[in-house]
């Protein structure tokens, strides 16, 4: 304790320069406070007064009332907290802002019992560039499975407690392998829950493959709604009723182009509707016929189509068969029910040459009944002209007749002519 208690009383440029003794107290009348002495220190100790502005140094506020801003010496000159004091809570009023950068470009502000919004205030200087989060690791080897980052979504207070209160979503970032100088290939996570923490239901690879997992993952879109590329943004359709449709009409000339292309199998549980062509293009083509595939047509290289009744058991001794039939209810005489015709339409010399050169027709010989189907096969054959019948097996009598300009001729197994047969004879 002093033993001494001394009064001054000077300017603030006499009190910077006064020393004291220990425990002298002087009086500065430029800003009307008191100042307490050490006797070694110049100026001495300034006392804070309630109408003074005065710098504190390592003075302990306890439960301060701030009434207005609490601003540094200098822009960026000061921090709260250190790395060995942290302050604990932070308290900010209904719409409450957190300002980041020298023009606090980036603010943090409240909306009340909503959340909070991230927003980039610049205007100039990066125009099209809107608020930025990253999220970092601190890793300094990333391997495999490493997550980068994570948004997790959670309702840790709701009340049935157990899975309600696991983490429901989230989306990762997550290392797809070892990174290096060269590669940083990653690929986003999306996890759900429905009765345990939400696990990975959805991954896009660092090449862009869409993944969904479980056997329930599906992609669903709105009736009549499209998916489409950058360049086709409707390509393909899908009705409300599941109709999937293709935009695109280009055309098929090969198995590599069209609309639609499959590089594999197609099968098809209904019926097929083809437009227009349709085209087997490799040699030795089969088309089956039948739930077990039982007739079939090949195609021969350079020559034609077999068809064929490929059926071993069940059917000893029948072969394949061909029905012509008429789509006719009321067939009347001289109704063609079916025919068989042969032609070369490719012909150079074209007229004649083109039309049809030979037939064999099934004709009706009257109006059929319940009681009568009497029909002829016809034999039409061309000579400077469309085939026209040459001959005829008629039905109702069993024989067979030439046209009256034509000839029969009945020879041997060596060629040799038997019998001639002049105009319209019967056999």
């Amino acid at each position: 304790m002093p033993t001494v208690l001394q009064f001054r009383r000077g300017t603030t440029t006499q009190n910077n320069a006064f020393t004291g003794a220990l425990g002298e107290i002087t009086y500065d009348t430029t800003v009307d406070t008191l100042r307490v002495h050490d006797g070694s220190t110049a100026g001495g100790f300034a006392m804070v007064t309630a109408a003074s502005t005065a710098t504190l140094t390592n003075k302990t506020l306890t439960s301060p009332a701030i009434t207005t801003s609490i601003v540094p010496s200098s822009a960026d000159g000061a921090t709260i907290g250190s790395a060995a004091a942290e302050f604990s809570d932070l308290f900010l009023a209904d719409g409450g802002v957190i300002k980041f950068g020298n023009d606090q470009d980036i603010t943090l502000t409240h909306v009340a019992d909503t959340g909070l919004i991230f927003k980039n205030e610049s205007t100039s200087g990066n125009s099209g560039v809107g608020a930025v989060l990253t999220l970092q690791t601190g890793d300094t080897d990333i391997a495999s499975g490493n997550v980068l980052g994570h948004i997790k979504f959670q309702a840790p207070d709701e009340g049935t407690g157990t899975d309600a209160i696991l983490v429901a979503g989230g989306i990762s970032a997550v290392s797809e392998g070892d990174f290096s100088s060269s590669n940083n290939a990653t690929k986003l996570s999306f996890q759900t829950a429905a009765s345990a923490a939400a696990a990975e239901t959805m991954a896009l690879s660092s090449v862009g493959v869409l993944t969904l997992n479980g056997s329930s993952g599906a992609i669903v879109i709105p009736d009549a709604g499209t998916i489409g590329s950058a360049s086709d943004t409707n390509a393909i359709g899908i009705s409300s009723g599941g109709v999937v449709s293709i935009t695109a009409t280009t055309a098929n000339t090969n198995a590599t182009d069209g609309a639609l292309t499959v590089g594999g199998g197609l099968g098809v549980a209904a019926d097929a509707s083809i437009g227009d062509d349709l085209r087997l293009i490799s040699d030795a083509a089969i088309l089956s016929f039948g739930a077990d595939s039982d007739v079939t047509l090949t195609h021969v290289a350079d020559t034609g189509i077999t068809m064929k009744n490929t059926s071993t058991t069940g059917n000893s001794g029948v072969g394949a068969v061909l029905t012509m039939q008429t789509g006719d209810t009321d067939v009347a005489a001289n109704n063609v029910l079916g025919s068989i015709q042969f032609q070369a339409p490719d012909e150079g010399t074209g007229t004649d040459a083109i039309l049809v050169a030979g037939a064999v027709e099934c004709v009706s010989e009257g109006d059929f009944s319940a009681s009568n189907n009497a029909t002829k096969i016809s034999f039409r054959c061309g000579n400077s002209e469309a085939a026209t019948e040459k001959a005829k097996i008629v039905g109702s009598t069993g024989k067979f007749h030439a046209t009256p300009d034509s000839i029969l001729l009945i020879k041997n197994s060596s060629g040799s002519t038997l019998k001639t047969v002049n105009g319209h004879a019967a056999i």
